[in-house]
């Protein structure tokens, strides 16, 4: 039901391949997770990604922490 995840090796702001990769493997282990109600993305890496992490998501979740999270307005507006 609660999962925290922290992104502290995976540079979201500076897409490569290799971390494209990695972003997509980690939105579809999320969504796989179909219990999944409370998430915690405790990162300062996620500006513009966080449609793309959030995606795969079979349920709406109950709470969204996004502590230390720099956000843009694509992602406001994906929330």
């Amino acid at each position: 039901r609660s999962l925290k995840v922290r992104y502290r090796k995976l540079d979201l702001e500076h897409l490569t391949p290799e971390s494209a990769i990695r972003l997509h493997c980690v939105a579809r282990q999320l969504g796989m997770l179909s219990g999944l109600r409370e998430l915690n993305l405790n990162s300062t890496r996620l500006s513009g990604n966080l449609h793309q992490i959030l995606c795969d998501l079979q349920a709406p979740l109950e709470s969204l922490d996004l502590g230390n999270c720099c956000l843009v307005p694509d992602d406001l507006t994906f929330l």
